[in-house]
Protein backbone atom coordinates (compact mmCIF):
# COMPACT_ATOMS: atom_id res chain seq x y z
CA UNK A 1 0.00 0.00 0.00
CA UNK A 2 2.89 2.37 0.78
CA UNK A 3 4.25 1.93 -2.75
CA UNK A 4 0.83 2.66 -4.27
CA UNK A 5 0.61 5.82 -2.16
CA UNK A 6 4.02 6.89 -3.46
CA UNK A 7 2.84 6.52 -7.06
CA UNK A 8 -0.38 8.40 -6.22
CA UNK A 9 1.62 11.25 -4.69
CA UNK A 10 3.95 11.42 -7.67
CA UNK A 11 1.14 11.47 -10.26
CA UNK A 12 -0.90 14.00 -8.25
CA UNK A 13 1.90 16.49 -7.62
CA UNK A 14 3.23 16.18 -11.15
CA UNK A 15 -0.10 17.28 -12.64
CA UNK A 16 -1.40 19.86 -10.12
CA UNK A 17 1.83 21.84 -10.41
CA UNK A 18 1.40 22.36 -14.14
CA UNK A 19 0.16 25.68 -15.49
CA UNK A 20 -2.48 23.86 -17.51
CA UNK A 21 -4.11 22.47 -14.37
CA UNK A 22 -4.05 25.82 -12.56
CA UNK A 23 -5.40 27.76 -15.54
CA UNK A 24 -8.02 25.10 -16.28
CA UNK A 25 -9.21 25.04 -12.67
CA UNK A 26 -9.59 28.81 -12.57
CA UNK A 27 -11.06 29.30 -16.05
CA UNK A 28 -13.23 26.18 -15.92
CA UNK A 29 -15.98 27.74 -13.76
CA UNK A 30 -15.87 30.93 -15.83
CA UNK A 31 -16.28 28.86 -18.99
CA UNK A 32 -19.14 26.86 -17.46
CA UNK A 33 -20.91 30.03 -16.36
CA UNK A 34 -20.41 31.50 -19.81
CA UNK A 35 -21.99 28.44 -21.46
CA UNK A 36 -25.15 29.05 -19.44
CA UNK A 37 -25.35 32.84 -19.21
CA UNK A 38 -24.11 33.96 -22.65
CA UNK A 39 -26.78 32.06 -24.65
CA UNK A 40 -29.45 33.48 -22.31
CA UNK A 41 -28.20 37.04 -22.77
CA UNK A 42 -27.89 36.62 -26.53
CA UNK A 43 -31.35 35.07 -26.85
CA UNK A 44 -32.92 37.88 -24.80
CA UNK A 45 -31.26 40.60 -26.88
CA UNK A 46 -32.96 41.93 -30.00
CA UNK A 47 -31.50 43.64 -33.06
CA UNK A 48 -32.26 47.35 -32.67
CA UNK A 49 -32.45 48.55 -36.27
CA UNK A 50 -35.13 50.32 -38.29
CA UNK A 51 -35.95 48.60 -41.57
CA UNK A 52 -37.89 49.61 -44.66
CA UNK A 53 -39.94 46.78 -46.16
CA UNK A 54 -41.72 46.93 -49.49
CA UNK A 55 -45.20 45.44 -49.82
CA UNK A 56 -46.93 44.18 -52.97
CA UNK A 57 -50.58 43.68 -51.94
CA UNK A 58 -52.62 42.05 -54.70
CA UNK A 59 -55.71 42.04 -52.44
CA UNK A 60 -55.67 45.84 -51.97
CA UNK A 61 -57.06 45.18 -48.47
CA UNK A 62 -54.14 44.16 -46.27
CA UNK A 63 -51.46 46.84 -46.63
CA UNK A 64 -53.19 49.58 -44.59
CA UNK A 65 -54.17 47.23 -41.77
CA UNK A 66 -50.69 45.69 -41.69
CA UNK A 67 -49.09 49.13 -41.55
CA UNK A 68 -51.32 50.10 -38.62
CA UNK A 69 -50.59 46.82 -36.86
CA UNK A 70 -46.82 47.34 -37.12
CA UNK A 71 -47.25 50.83 -35.67
CA UNK A 72 -48.30 49.27 -32.37
CA UNK A 73 -45.93 49.58 -29.39
CA UNK A 74 -45.30 45.82 -29.43
CA UNK A 75 -43.45 46.25 -32.74
CA UNK A 76 -41.50 49.41 -31.89
CA UNK A 77 -37.84 49.86 -30.98
CA UNK A 78 -36.81 50.55 -27.41
CA UNK A 79 -36.44 54.27 -28.22
CA UNK A 80 -40.10 54.40 -29.33
CA UNK A 81 -39.53 54.66 -33.07
CA UNK A 82 -41.06 52.21 -35.51
CA UNK A 83 -38.95 49.20 -36.31
CA UNK A 84 -40.68 48.38 -39.60
CA UNK A 85 -41.46 51.11 -42.15
CA UNK A 86 -43.71 49.79 -44.93
CA UNK A 87 -43.65 51.09 -48.49
CA UNK A 88 -46.42 50.08 -50.86
CA UNK A 89 -45.68 49.12 -54.47
CA UNK A 90 -48.49 48.83 -57.01
CA UNK A 91 -48.53 45.65 -59.12
CA UNK A 92 -48.48 47.56 -62.41
CA UNK A 93 -47.54 47.56 -65.24
CA UNK A 94 -46.98 43.85 -64.48
CA UNK A 95 -46.25 41.79 -61.39
CA UNK A 96 -43.12 40.27 -62.90
CA UNK A 97 -41.62 43.70 -63.68
CA UNK A 98 -42.49 44.98 -60.18
CA UNK A 99 -40.86 42.00 -58.50
CA UNK A 100 -37.72 42.41 -60.61
CA UNK A 101 -37.55 46.09 -59.63
CA UNK A 102 -38.00 45.22 -55.94
CA UNK A 103 -35.30 42.57 -56.19
CA UNK A 104 -32.90 45.26 -57.44
CA UNK A 105 -33.89 47.57 -54.58
CA UNK A 106 -33.10 44.83 -52.08
CA UNK A 107 -29.71 44.16 -53.66
CA UNK A 108 -28.93 47.91 -53.65
CA UNK A 109 -29.89 48.14 -49.94
CA UNK A 110 -32.67 50.65 -50.75
CA UNK A 111 -35.11 48.42 -48.86
CA UNK A 112 -34.39 45.58 -46.43
CA UNK A 113 -36.91 43.18 -47.96
CA UNK A 114 -40.27 43.01 -49.63
CA UNK A 115 -43.45 41.05 -48.89
CA UNK A 116 -45.50 39.60 -51.72
CA UNK A 117 -49.18 39.05 -50.79
CA UNK A 118 -51.12 36.95 -53.34
CA UNK A 119 -54.66 37.76 -54.35
CA UNK A 120 -56.29 34.66 -52.83
CA UNK A 121 -54.81 34.98 -49.35
CA UNK A 122 -58.19 36.01 -47.86
CA UNK A 123 -60.19 33.30 -49.58
CA UNK A 124 -61.88 30.61 -47.49
CA UNK A 125 -63.52 27.59 -49.14
CA UNK A 126 -65.67 24.73 -47.85
CA UNK A 127 -63.93 21.92 -45.95
CA UNK A 128 -64.31 19.55 -48.89
CA UNK A 129 -62.85 22.08 -51.28
CA UNK A 130 -60.01 22.86 -48.90
CA UNK A 131 -59.10 19.20 -48.61
CA UNK A 132 -59.14 18.83 -52.38
CA UNK A 133 -57.20 22.02 -53.05
CA UNK A 134 -54.55 21.18 -50.42
CA UNK A 135 -53.09 18.72 -52.90
CA UNK A 136 -52.54 21.54 -55.38
CA UNK A 137 -49.77 24.08 -55.14
CA UNK A 138 -51.05 27.35 -53.68
CA UNK A 139 -49.55 30.80 -53.77
CA UNK A 140 -48.06 31.79 -50.44
CA UNK A 141 -47.16 35.10 -48.86
CA UNK A 142 -43.46 35.56 -49.56
CA UNK A 143 -40.79 37.40 -47.61
CA UNK A 144 -37.95 38.19 -50.02
CA UNK A 145 -34.62 39.39 -48.62
CA UNK A 146 -30.88 38.81 -48.74
CA UNK A 147 -31.01 37.91 -45.06
CA UNK A 148 -33.69 35.38 -44.08
CA UNK A 149 -32.27 34.03 -40.80
CA UNK A 150 -33.48 36.76 -38.44
CA UNK A 151 -36.07 34.53 -36.82
CA UNK A 152 -37.24 37.25 -34.43
CA UNK A 153 -38.11 39.52 -37.38
CA UNK A 154 -39.81 36.73 -39.33
CA UNK A 155 -41.85 35.78 -36.26
CA UNK A 156 -42.94 39.39 -35.65
CA UNK A 157 -43.95 40.04 -39.28
CA UNK A 158 -45.68 36.67 -39.52
CA UNK A 159 -47.67 37.35 -36.35
CA UNK A 160 -48.78 40.80 -37.53
CA UNK A 161 -49.72 39.57 -41.00
CA UNK A 162 -51.67 36.60 -39.65
CA UNK A 163 -53.60 38.83 -37.26
CA UNK A 164 -54.62 41.09 -40.14
CA UNK A 165 -55.63 38.21 -42.42
CA UNK A 166 -57.66 36.47 -39.68
CA UNK A 167 -59.45 39.71 -38.77
CA UNK A 168 -60.31 40.32 -42.44
CA UNK A 169 -61.69 36.81 -42.82
CA UNK A 170 -63.79 37.09 -39.67
CA UNK A 171 -65.28 40.41 -40.77
CA UNK A 172 -66.23 38.88 -44.11
CA UNK A 173 -68.21 36.26 -42.18
CA UNK A 174 -69.90 38.92 -40.04
CA UNK A 175 -67.99 38.05 -36.85
CA UNK A 176 -66.44 40.48 -34.37
CA UNK A 177 -62.65 39.85 -34.35
CA UNK A 178 -62.26 41.21 -30.80
CA UNK A 179 -64.85 38.85 -29.34
CA UNK A 180 -63.48 35.90 -31.28
CA UNK A 181 -59.99 36.76 -30.02
CA UNK A 182 -61.29 36.60 -26.45
CA UNK A 183 -62.91 33.23 -27.08
CA UNK A 184 -59.82 31.67 -28.62
CA UNK A 185 -57.28 33.29 -26.29
CA UNK A 186 -54.48 30.84 -25.72
CA UNK A 187 -53.77 29.36 -22.29
CA UNK A 188 -50.08 29.08 -21.38
CA UNK A 189 -49.04 25.90 -19.60
CA UNK A 190 -46.51 27.00 -16.99
CA UNK A 191 -44.26 24.19 -15.68
CA UNK A 192 -43.87 24.28 -11.89
CA UNK A 193 -41.33 21.95 -10.32
CA UNK A 194 -41.99 20.54 -6.85
CA UNK A 195 -38.97 20.33 -4.55
CA UNK A 196 -38.54 19.74 -0.84
CA UNK A 197 -38.32 23.51 -0.46
CA UNK A 198 -41.69 23.96 -2.16
CA UNK A 199 -42.69 24.85 -5.69
CA UNK A 200 -40.61 26.83 -8.16
CA UNK A 201 -41.08 28.01 -11.74
CA UNK A 202 -39.06 26.07 -14.30
CA UNK A 203 -38.22 27.87 -17.56
CA UNK A 204 -36.06 25.11 -19.08
CA UNK A 205 -33.48 25.54 -16.30
CA UNK A 206 -33.73 21.91 -15.16
CA UNK A 207 -33.12 20.68 -18.70
CA UNK A 208 -30.03 22.86 -19.14
CA UNK A 209 -28.51 22.04 -15.75
CA UNK A 210 -29.14 18.29 -16.15
CA UNK A 211 -27.70 18.19 -19.64
CA UNK A 212 -24.73 20.32 -18.65
CA UNK A 213 -23.73 18.33 -15.54
CA UNK A 214 -24.01 15.02 -17.42
CA UNK A 215 -21.77 16.44 -20.15
CA UNK A 216 -19.21 17.38 -17.49
CA UNK A 217 -19.05 13.75 -16.31
CA UNK A 218 -18.65 12.65 -19.93
CA UNK A 219 -15.84 15.14 -20.57
CA UNK A 220 -14.13 14.37 -17.26
CA UNK A 221 -14.04 10.62 -17.86
CA UNK A 222 -12.90 11.11 -21.44
CA UNK A 223 -10.18 13.65 -20.64
CA UNK A 224 -8.70 11.98 -17.54
CA UNK A 225 -8.96 8.53 -19.13
CA UNK A 226 -6.89 9.83 -22.03
CA UNK A 227 -4.38 11.26 -19.53
CA UNK A 228 -3.93 7.79 -18.00
CA UNK A 229 -3.47 6.19 -21.41
CA UNK A 230 -0.93 8.80 -22.55
CA UNK A 231 0.99 8.47 -19.29
CA UNK A 232 1.26 4.70 -19.65
CA UNK A 233 2.32 4.98 -23.31
CA UNK A 234 4.94 7.63 -22.47
CA UNK A 235 6.48 5.58 -19.67
CA UNK A 236 6.41 2.45 -21.80
CA UNK A 237 7.95 4.04 -24.91
CA UNK A 238 10.71 5.74 -22.90
CA UNK A 239 11.49 2.47 -21.05
CA UNK A 240 11.09 4.29 -17.72
CA UNK A 241 8.57 1.65 -16.70
CA UNK A 242 11.28 -1.01 -16.67
CA UNK A 243 13.13 0.91 -13.97
CA UNK A 244 9.95 1.62 -12.01
CA UNK A 245 8.86 -2.03 -12.07
CA UNK A 246 12.12 -3.06 -10.46
CA UNK A 247 10.82 -1.65 -7.16
CA UNK A 248 7.06 -2.31 -7.36
CA UNK A 249 4.55 -4.63 -9.01
CA UNK A 250 2.68 -3.77 -12.24
CA UNK A 251 -0.65 -3.79 -10.36
CA UNK A 252 0.70 -1.28 -7.85
CA UNK A 253 1.89 1.00 -10.66
CA UNK A 254 -1.44 0.76 -12.46
CA UNK A 255 -3.55 1.46 -9.37
CA UNK A 256 -1.26 4.26 -8.23
CA UNK A 257 -1.49 5.94 -11.63
CA UNK A 258 -5.29 5.59 -11.79
CA UNK A 259 -5.81 6.80 -8.21
CA UNK A 260 -3.33 9.67 -8.56
CA UNK A 261 -4.85 11.07 -11.74
CA UNK A 262 -8.32 10.44 -10.30
CA UNK A 263 -7.39 12.50 -7.26
CA UNK A 264 -6.39 15.34 -9.59
CA UNK A 265 -9.79 15.19 -11.29
CA UNK A 266 -11.58 15.01 -7.95
CA UNK A 267 -9.68 18.05 -6.70
CA UNK A 268 -10.56 20.04 -9.80
CA UNK A 269 -14.21 19.07 -9.75
CA UNK A 270 -14.50 19.70 -6.00
CA UNK A 271 -13.45 23.29 -6.68
CA UNK A 272 -15.92 23.50 -9.54
CA UNK A 273 -18.66 21.98 -7.35
CA UNK A 274 -18.17 24.68 -4.73
CA UNK A 275 -18.44 27.23 -7.52
CA UNK A 276 -21.63 25.51 -8.76
CA UNK A 277 -23.20 25.68 -5.29
CA UNK A 278 -22.37 29.39 -5.10
CA UNK A 279 -23.74 29.99 -8.61
CA UNK A 280 -26.95 28.19 -7.65
CA UNK A 281 -27.39 30.31 -4.51
CA UNK A 282 -26.70 33.60 -6.29
CA UNK A 283 -28.04 32.72 -9.74
CA UNK A 284 -30.27 35.81 -9.89
CA UNK A 285 -27.23 38.09 -10.16
CA UNK A 286 -25.97 36.23 -13.25
CA UNK A 287 -29.22 36.18 -15.24
CA UNK A 288 -30.34 39.43 -16.92
CA UNK A 289 -33.69 40.73 -15.67
CA UNK A 290 -35.25 40.70 -19.12
CA UNK A 291 -34.42 37.07 -19.82
CA UNK A 292 -37.23 34.52 -19.73
CA UNK A 293 -35.15 32.11 -17.67
CA UNK A 294 -34.82 31.26 -14.00
CA UNK A 295 -31.92 29.22 -12.65
CA UNK A 296 -33.42 26.34 -10.66
CA UNK A 297 -32.16 25.59 -7.19
CA UNK A 298 -29.80 22.60 -7.25
CA UNK A 299 -30.25 20.23 -4.28
CA UNK A 300 -27.13 19.25 -2.35
CA UNK A 301 -27.64 15.56 -3.18
CA UNK A 302 -27.03 16.33 -6.87
CA UNK A 303 -23.47 17.43 -6.11
CA UNK A 304 -22.93 14.41 -3.85
CA UNK A 305 -24.06 12.01 -6.56
CA UNK A 306 -22.01 13.97 -9.08
CA UNK A 307 -18.85 13.10 -7.14
CA UNK A 308 -19.93 9.47 -6.60
CA UNK A 309 -20.67 8.77 -10.25
CA UNK A 310 -17.63 10.68 -11.43
CA UNK A 311 -15.39 8.51 -9.22
CA UNK A 312 -17.09 5.25 -10.24
CA UNK A 313 -17.20 6.17 -13.93
CA UNK A 314 -13.60 7.28 -13.84
CA UNK A 315 -12.45 4.00 -12.27
CA UNK A 316 -14.40 1.92 -14.78
CA UNK A 317 -13.08 3.69 -17.85
CA UNK A 318 -9.69 4.55 -16.33
CA UNK A 319 -8.84 0.86 -16.06
CA UNK A 320 -9.78 0.35 -19.71
CA UNK A 321 -7.63 3.28 -20.84
CA UNK A 322 -4.73 1.91 -18.76
CA UNK A 323 -5.10 -1.46 -20.46
CA UNK A 324 -5.08 0.15 -23.91
CA UNK A 325 -1.98 2.16 -23.02
CA UNK A 326 -0.15 -1.00 -21.92
CA UNK A 327 -0.96 -2.85 -25.15
CA UNK A 328 0.28 -0.23 -27.65
CA UNK A 329 3.56 1.52 -28.38
CA UNK A 330 2.23 4.91 -29.59
CA UNK A 331 -0.85 7.12 -29.46
CA UNK A 332 -1.47 6.40 -33.15
CA UNK A 333 -1.88 2.70 -32.38
CA UNK A 334 -4.04 3.55 -29.36
CA UNK A 335 -6.60 5.45 -31.46
CA UNK A 336 -7.63 2.22 -33.15
CA UNK A 337 -8.31 0.48 -29.83
CA UNK A 338 -9.82 3.42 -27.98
CA UNK A 339 -12.86 3.77 -30.28
CA UNK A 340 -14.92 0.93 -28.67
CA UNK A 341 -14.28 2.44 -25.23
CA UNK A 342 -15.25 5.90 -26.47
CA UNK A 343 -18.48 4.51 -27.91
CA UNK A 344 -19.52 3.45 -24.40
CA UNK A 345 -19.38 7.15 -23.54
CA UNK A 346 -20.94 8.47 -26.74
CA UNK A 347 -24.03 6.22 -26.66
CA UNK A 348 -25.26 7.64 -23.31
CA UNK A 349 -24.86 11.15 -24.70
CA UNK A 350 -27.09 10.17 -27.63
CA UNK A 351 -29.69 8.85 -25.17
CA UNK A 352 -29.71 11.93 -22.93
CA UNK A 353 -32.71 13.67 -24.53
CA UNK A 354 -34.84 10.55 -24.11
CA UNK A 355 -33.79 10.13 -20.47
CA UNK A 356 -34.57 13.78 -19.72
CA UNK A 357 -38.03 13.44 -21.28
CA UNK A 358 -38.89 10.13 -19.55
CA UNK A 359 -36.55 9.62 -16.57
CA UNK A 360 -38.79 7.08 -14.84
CA UNK A 361 -39.75 4.96 -17.86
CA UNK A 362 -38.88 1.25 -17.91
CA UNK A 363 -36.40 1.78 -20.74
CA UNK A 364 -34.68 4.62 -18.87
CA UNK A 365 -34.36 2.45 -15.76
CA UNK A 366 -32.93 -0.43 -17.81
CA UNK A 367 -30.43 1.76 -19.67
CA UNK A 368 -29.24 3.40 -16.45
CA UNK A 369 -28.48 -0.06 -15.01
CA UNK A 370 -26.05 -0.95 -17.81
CA UNK A 371 -22.65 -0.46 -16.07
CA UNK A 372 -20.95 1.41 -18.91
CA UNK A 373 -23.95 3.77 -19.22
CA UNK A 374 -24.64 4.16 -15.49
CA UNK A 375 -22.23 7.04 -14.64
CA UNK A 376 -23.94 9.38 -17.11
CA UNK A 377 -27.51 8.10 -17.39
CA UNK A 378 -28.22 7.34 -13.71
CA UNK A 379 -26.78 10.69 -12.68
CA UNK A 380 -28.91 12.35 -15.38
CA UNK A 381 -32.02 10.69 -13.97
CA UNK A 382 -31.09 11.92 -10.50
CA UNK A 383 -30.83 15.54 -11.66
CA UNK A 384 -34.17 15.41 -13.53
CA UNK A 385 -36.34 13.30 -11.22
CA UNK A 386 -34.79 11.59 -8.18
CA UNK A 387 -35.32 7.82 -8.64
CA UNK A 388 -36.13 5.50 -5.70
CA UNK A 389 -33.07 4.93 -3.56
CA UNK A 390 -33.25 1.20 -4.35
CA UNK A 391 -32.58 1.90 -8.03
CA UNK A 392 -29.67 4.23 -7.23
CA UNK A 393 -28.22 1.72 -4.77
CA UNK A 394 -28.60 -1.12 -7.26
CA UNK A 395 -26.84 0.88 -9.99
CA UNK A 396 -23.96 1.69 -7.63
CA UNK A 397 -23.61 -1.96 -6.61
CA UNK A 398 -23.69 -3.19 -10.23
CA UNK A 399 -21.19 -0.53 -11.27
CA UNK A 400 -18.89 -1.34 -8.33
CA UNK A 401 -18.93 -5.08 -9.09
CA UNK A 402 -18.18 -4.30 -12.75
CA UNK A 403 -15.24 -2.14 -11.68
CA UNK A 404 -13.87 -4.95 -9.49
CA UNK A 405 -14.18 -7.38 -12.42
CA UNK A 406 -12.54 -4.93 -14.84
CA UNK A 407 -9.67 -4.21 -12.43
CA UNK A 408 -9.04 -7.97 -12.14
CA UNK A 409 -9.07 -8.43 -15.93
CA UNK A 410 -7.10 -5.29 -16.75
CA UNK A 411 -4.46 -6.07 -14.12
CA UNK A 412 -3.71 -9.32 -15.96
CA UNK A 413 -3.45 -7.46 -19.28
CA UNK A 414 -1.40 -4.64 -17.78
CA UNK A 415 1.26 -6.76 -16.12
CA UNK A 416 2.13 -8.44 -19.44
CA UNK A 417 1.41 -5.62 -21.88
CA UNK A 418 3.42 -2.98 -20.03
CA UNK A 419 6.64 -4.85 -20.85
CA UNK A 420 5.71 -5.89 -24.39
CA UNK A 421 7.20 -3.94 -27.30
CA UNK A 422 6.97 -4.17 -31.06
CA UNK A 423 3.86 -5.45 -32.79
CA UNK A 424 0.49 -4.67 -31.23
CA UNK A 425 -1.05 -7.83 -29.73
CA UNK A 426 -4.08 -9.44 -31.35
CA UNK A 427 -7.25 -10.30 -29.46
CA UNK A 428 -6.25 -13.96 -29.05
CA UNK A 429 -2.98 -12.90 -27.39
CA UNK A 430 -4.82 -10.61 -24.96
CA UNK A 431 -7.09 -13.52 -24.02
CA UNK A 432 -3.99 -15.63 -23.30
CA UNK A 433 -2.64 -12.84 -21.09
CA UNK A 434 -5.89 -12.87 -19.09
CA UNK A 435 -5.83 -16.66 -18.74
CA UNK A 436 -2.18 -16.57 -17.67
CA UNK A 437 -2.02 -16.78 -13.87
Amino acid sequence: MRKILSVIKREYIQIVRTKGFIIGTVLGPVFMLGLIVVPIIVSSASVEKQETIGVVDLTNEIYTELDNKLDHKDYRLKDGFRRYLLEKFEPSPGIKEVRNALREKVLKKEISAYIYIPEDVLEIGPAESAARDSEQEEEKVEYVSEHTTDFEELRALNRALNNVVVEKRLKREGLDPQKVAQYIKRVELQPIKITKKGEEEDTAGTFMISYFLALIIYMAILIYGQVIMRGVIEEKSSRVVEVVLSSLKPFQLMMGKILGIGAVGLTQFSIWTLFGIGASLYSASFIPSGADFAMPSIPAHVFIYFVIFFILGYFLFGTLYAAIGSMVNSEKEAQQLVMPVTMFLIVPIMLMIFIIRAPDSSLSVFLSMIPFFTPILMFLRITVLLPPFGQIGASVVILTLTIVLMVWLVAKIYRVGILMYGKRPKFAEVVRWIRYS
